[in-house]
């Protein structure tokens, strides 16, 4: 299991607007309907910088000129909304990805990925185990039997004498932003 990122879009972020979610996408007729019911007037395929296909979603300029609620859909001054799409197979993937995260047994299996990671994570850092010391894959092995053993006497170790859990680690470039700070 793995995440995909959420909509970043600051109306999906604040919750207060009309994100890509509240278009009706006709993927037939190359048309999309926003949420007061004006239609798209122009779908154009294109491709960004990185080689990746999009498709570009223009609405006309007089319908959302006059639209009484503007301020949820777009900040732009006098341009109408511009949708960006992924082609159809990878936006209703993306789609259904997005839905499947918030079901309780999506949470459920990532938090096993969550434990192995950390698992993998603690070998990484403290018991150095990127790095082998011996020549040959039956003393690799051995080595990384070895080092399991002594990551599970680590834990039963700090179990035993009730040490707290380490929160997540924040990095640096992260606790500089606003939540740090609060």
């Amino acid at each position: 299991y793995r995440k995909v990122p959420p909509d970043t879009s600051w109306q999906a972020r604040n919750k207060t607007g009309f994100s890509l979610s509240c278009f009706a996408i006709d993927w037939e007729q190359e048309k999309v309907q926003c949420p007061q019911g004006q239609w798209s007037r122009a779908w154009r395929k294109r491709t960004e910088p990185d080689g990746q296909p999009v498709i570009e979603v223009h609405f006309d300029q007089k319908g959302c000129a006059a639209c009484q609620v503007r301020s949820l859909c777009t900040k732009a001054k006098k341009e109408p909304r511009l949708l960006k799409l992924r082609p159809a197979s990878q936006d209703q993937a993306l789609q259904a990805a997005r839905e499947r995260q918030t079901t309780v047994e999506f949470t459920r299996k990532y938090a096993k990925r969550a434990g192995v990671e950390a698992t993998i994570s603690q070998g990484t850092r403290a018991f150095n185990l990127r790095r082998s010391r011996y020549m040959g894959l039956a003393k690799t092995h051995l080595q990384h039997v070895a080092t399991a053993a002594a990551m599970n006497l680590s834990r039963k170790r700090d179990w035993w004498k009730d040490l707290p859990v380490i929160e997540k680690r924040i990095s640096r470039f992260a606790s500089l932003g606003p939540q740090a700070t609060a």
